[in-house]
């Protein structure tokens, strides 16, 4: 396994933490080894002493299983970009070796181009770590790139949202229950929300998130992949390709907001000062690393609607901030009310809705109960699934090792998330929906 980026945060706070916990469990394959490469001039000593004290932080591990993971650990110093820096990382001498790269989208246009020169083949594979691209034309000709000059090894395209086990836990409840699929339509489904909202701030994140903001972070691609997953038909089989075809048949059924629509359909928000619990938190603006000229959002809501023949009509709103009250994750799927002769004789009776945590185990289904004195009350029920064993990472790593594509990304999948995205990037930009606040442990701002 080769790293480049492997000084980044993403190799030592989630790949490499997340290579511990499959060695916990003697999951790796035996004689693995793991090359780390960067710019950073650094010794294969203070690589791996960098990474045995993140293992610490961030694993939890048994010391034993953190030493055996240091000590597959080496480093080379390279430019990505430079195709002889590449193939001497990578070398000649190779087999079965995966290469992650766990770079900003700025880099790849020329990371893979100095990888095709490279000796990969059938037997390798190349993983590429969420954005692909920064917007459709980009993600189209980073596809191009890997269709013409890696036409040979295995392309993992990486939304690690799709590998969690609480996300992936909706293609579950669907296909293994008799009970939900047949009424998740528009006759019974009112509307859909998605949320990924979180009371943390930047938390030393201000470098990629001030560049990326609220709605490329999580709406473009992990929030998009959970409607799919709401969205998509049964697969005909339980392989990749038809997990692939159904999820980009379900992305292909949604429309844009139109131009007019944009105002009503989209919110952009910032937060500005304030407390949230015990701790005061500075103006977005005011963060470090932030650049207030980038008008960037740290909340961001987007209504869609989907125009398939089960779900034409139903909106589907995606919904993702930062620094607000709570830290809430769901997919919420709110159906429609009972006639009007029924709540007429039972008042307060309210719609069912199916409650699916993206953050915690939890599926809770509000129904309704008979009451006392031929009256009906609103209950929620609640049901909790087993932990997550693994981490989203883990999982990724243990499929890729294997070569199993089921939980990545497809080219046309991506570039499908990005032309629904790219004309609300484009209104924003041009200032036709007008950037709103809200204070630092607030709710979020409503339509």
């Amino acid at each position: 396994m080769v790293l480049f980026g492997a000084s980044g945060d993403l190799t030592s706070r989630l790949l490499l933490p997340a290579v511990a916990q499959l060695a916990e469990d003697d999951l790796l394959p035996p004689g693995l080894t793991i090359v780390g490469s960067d710019i950073a001039d650094w010794s294969t000593d203070e690589f791996r002493e960098h990474i045995a004290g993140k293992l610490q932080e961030h694993a939890p591990v048994s010391p034993a299983t953190r030493d055996r993971v240091v000590s597959m650990l080496s480093f080379q110093t390279a430019d990505v970009t430079r195709p002889e820096d590449v193939g001497r990382v990578i070398g000649d001498d190779h087999h079965d070796t995966l290469v992650y790269l766990a770079l900003p989208p700025s880099l790849l246009t020329k990371a893979l181009p100095a990888l095709a020169a490279t000796t990969l083949g059938p037997p390798d594979a190349v993983a590429i770590e969420k954005p692909f691209g920064t917007d459709l034309a980009s993600a189209h000709h980073l596809n191009e790139i890997l269709r013409i000059q890696l036409p040979e090894p295995t392309i993992f395209r990486i939304d690690h949202f799709l590998s969690d086990e609480l996300v992936r836990r909706v293609v579950i409840l669907r296909f293994l229950n008799r009970v939900f699929e047949p009424i998740l339509n528009a006759v019974h489904v009112d509307r859909v929300d998605i949320s990924w909202l979180e009371s943390l701030t930047l938390e030393g994140r201000a470098s990629y998130y001030d560049g990326a903001g609220a709605l490329k972070d999580m709406v473009q691609s992990h929030l998009m992949e959970a409607m799919a997953l709401v969205l998509m038909e049964r697969p005909a089989r339980v392989d990749a390709d038809s997990f692939w075809a159904v999820r980009v048949e379900a992305l292909r059924t949604v429309a844009t907001p139109s131009p007019d629509g944009m105002r009503s359909d989209t919110i952009r928000a910032r937060y500005t000062a304030g407390t949230i619990g015990a701790r005061q938190v500075p103006a977005y603006v005011d963060e470090p690393g932030v650049d207030p000229s980038r008008e960037t959002e740290t909340y961001a809501s987007l209504t869609l609607g989907p125009h398939s023949p089960r779900w034409d009509g139903v909106p589907f709103t995606l919904r993702s901030g930062k620094a607000l009250e709570t830290d809430s994750a769901e997919i919420a799927i709110h159906f429609r009310p009972l006639p009007r002769y029924l709540t007429d004789r039972f008042p307060g009776v309210e719609p069912n809705v199916l409650r699916i945590g993206l953050m915690e185990p939890y599926v809770r289904v509000t129904t309704t109960l008979n009451g006392p004195e031929q009256t009906a009350e609103n209950r929620e029920l609640e049901v909790r699934s087993t932990p997550p064993r693994f981490t989203a990472y883990a999982h990724l790593i243990e499929e890729m090792l294997k070569g199993d594509p089921r939980l990545f990304i497809r080219g046309d999948e991506a570039e499908e998330a990005w032309r629904i995205i790219d004309p609300v990037m484009t209104a924003w930009a041009a200032g036709d929906v007008p950037m709103r606040e809200y204070p630092a442990g607030t709710a979020p701002p409503s339509s």
